[in-house]
């Protein structure tokens, strides 16, 4: 029997965002990143996917929990970590990392990456070099931080590269964030 795909939303804080604080208050990050985390979590329950949060944060597990969720502790040391801990506690299943910044994800975009994941790992640029979705099976040697994308292909030269315009797009600066004003919390 082959086990559904699982979805691994790494979810530091609701509090974070930091480096949009020079165009939003505090509450307005906490409000934004609430928002894209429910498009995450709402794109990967219409895909039909399996859904689970690595997180430290007790307000985030709390969400979770409230949502019906399973949850992994995030043990520390960076998103690398945390991903590598999520996929230890999944063990073989099939599994996709998706970032819970992307304002434009979408279950058919989510349902794109399971396919082509089907027969490959599955990396998903950002437009700024990262890697904002990795979809594999088992262990994975995961190099988040700027630049990740380069560092993830390097490591996994046969991996699918999948473009995507509606995963390609986060919001980590307010430069980004300025192209998504529908997104603007009161």
């Amino acid at each position: 029997m082959t086990r559904a795909r699982v979805v691994i939303l790494p979810l530091r804080d609701f509090l974070g965002m930091s480096r949009l604080a020079s165009v939003l208050r505090p509450d307005q990050r906490r409000a934004l990143s609430l928002s894209l985390a429910s498009r995450a979590v709402n794109a990967s329950r219409e895909a039909g996917l399996d859904l689970s949060i690595v997180s430290a944060s007790p307000d985030v597990r709390a969400w979770a929990d409230r949502r019906g969720l399973v949850t992994y502790p995030d043990p520390g040391g960076g998103l690398s970590v945390a991903c590598a801990a999520a996929v230890a506690h999944i063990g073989d299943a099939p599994w996709i990392v998706l970032h819970a910044d992307l304002p434009l994800v979408s279950a058919s975009a989510l349902r794109r990456v399971a396919e082509a994941a089907a027969a490959d790992t599955v990396l998903v640029p950002s437009l700024d070099g990262g890697t904002n979705v990795i979809a594999s099976t088992g262990r994975f040697p995961f190099a988040y931080g700027p630049g990740s994308f380069h560092r993830h292909l390097a490591r996994t030269p046969a991996a699918t590269v999948l473009p995507s315009a509606a995963l390609s797009i986060d919001i980590d600066t307010p430069a980004q964030y300025a192209v998504c004003p529908e997104l603007a919390p009161a």
